[in-house]
């Protein structure tokens, strides 16, 4: 797993090599982009802000980026637990597919 600096500084790299670019024209294809990873920084937004102000042609997705919702996905789907443990386990496992 690589840390959140790291991440963030990847990203950084990505994004100025992307901004770097010239606009594209209007017939250009609309690349379909999915942000998967972790939920904890802003990076989606610095992503989404970065392309828009550069009026790139990409739409952006993503998974759940609410903490909350995604730790308790599992207990919500399948049924609540008597543990708290076990809606984090059940979550993650969610989350994984």
């Amino acid at each position: 797993m690589i840390s959140a600096i790291t991440a963030k500084t990847t990203t950084t790299r990505i994004l100025q090599r992307c901004l770097s670019t010239t606009p594209p024209s209007p017939t250009t294809k609309t690349w379909q982009v999915y942000l998967s990873g972790e939920i904890h920084s802003d990076w989606r937004e610095v992503i989404a802000t970065g392309i828009t102000s550069k009026n790139l042609p990409v739409a952006l997705t993503s998974p759940n980026t609410s903490h909350a919702d995604s730790d308790d996905c599992g207990a919500i789907i399948l049924g609540m637990e008597e543990k708290r443990p076990n809606w984090d386990k059940i979550g993650a496992n969610i989350d994984n597919l």
